[in-house]
């Protein structure tokens, strides 16, 4: 990350939080452009709601919230919401959403996907939209780990990744590596391979049931005049299942299985102090 020496949390926090700061709009606060493709915001939210399959009764977590868009998209359609981000500024802006919004069924905290201040089998489900490319792999996984504990056994994961098995995932550590060589600053992002993301969900009890993807055809340096055309052509025309695989923004739906002797010791192994054990989990109301 060249002369930076802050590690990879300390980074992206305060690049959020001076981000949340100087945002014109929520727009490009969420985007990071002001160049909007209605199109594709449909279609993601399409997904999104699809692989969510929120339910009235749905006690939901958002882990890492950022200024709360999902939780707009879900409230009026679930029970209740918690929701967290490890960003003071971004968390800020996610309360006036909901005071604006007046969603009194959602509760925000701060906190850190990886050490989730929750008892086991809290959840019905659990979204974590765009936060995992932030996190080394062994905090990718612990997040994973922890996700899948505070699921009801049964219940689902939603994961948002940036698929480094793609062609703007594959352009991307090409051009980080002339970055590198040329001593410049590289930021520290972390697009893993799919296959990376499938083993380690398995091996953490998880079942991915399906799965979906934007962004097979463009690639870094591509100019955002062409971005827009291409990312439309694909949403009109990409039926094909076997092509999703290669979109760089990739939709896991992980089923939580906690059956195993293995997947049972794991999660046993990992609940808090002055959490509840597996077989007595908490009830919705600890939300409030």
């Amino acid at each position: 990350m060249g002369q930076n020496t802050k590690n990879t949390s300390e980074y992206w926090k305060d690049w959020f939080d001076n981000r949340a700061k100087n945002a014109s709009s929520d727009y490009v606060l969420n985007r990071g452009t002001t160049v909007r493709y209605d199109e594709l915001e449909r279609a993601a939210e399409r997904q999104f709601l699809k692989a969510v399959d929120p339910q009235p009764t749905d006690v939901v977590l958002d882990a890492g919230c950022g200024s709360g868009r999902n939780i707009s998209l879900l409230s009026g359609l679930v029970k209740e919401i918690a929701a967290i981000d490890f960003s003071e500024q971004m968390l800020a802006k996610a309360h006036a959403r909901v005071a604006d919004e007046k969603l009194g069924n959602v509760k925000l905290m701060l906190g850190s996907v990886t050490q989730l201040q929750f008892p086991n089998d809290t959840f019905d489900k659990v979204i974590c939209a765009s936060v995992l490319q932030y996190l080394d792999d062994d905090d990718c996984e612990t997040a994973l780990r922890e996700m899948f504990r505070v699921c009801k056994d049964g219940g689902t994961v939603v994961a948002h990744i940036k698929n480094g098995t793609s062609l703007y995932g594959l352009s991307k550590v090409l051009i980080n590596m002339v970055k590198r060589i040329a001593r410049k600053e590289v930021l520290p992002e972390y697009y893993r391979s799919r296959t990376w993301h499938e083993r380690t969900i398995e091996r953490l009890g998880g079942m991915i049931s399906d799965f979906d993807s934007f962004g097979i055809f463009y690639f870094v340096p591509l100019p955002r005049s062409i971005v827009g055309p291409v990312l439309r052509a694909e949403i009109k025309l990409v039926k094909a299942k076997w092509l999703k695989k290669f979109g760089v923004n990739y939709k896991l739906t992980i089923r939580v299985s906690k059956h195993s002797a293995s997947t049972v010791f794991l999660f046993a192994s990992k609940i808090p102090p002055g959490s509840a054990a597996p077989s007595a989990p908490a009830q919705p109301s600890k939300l409030g």
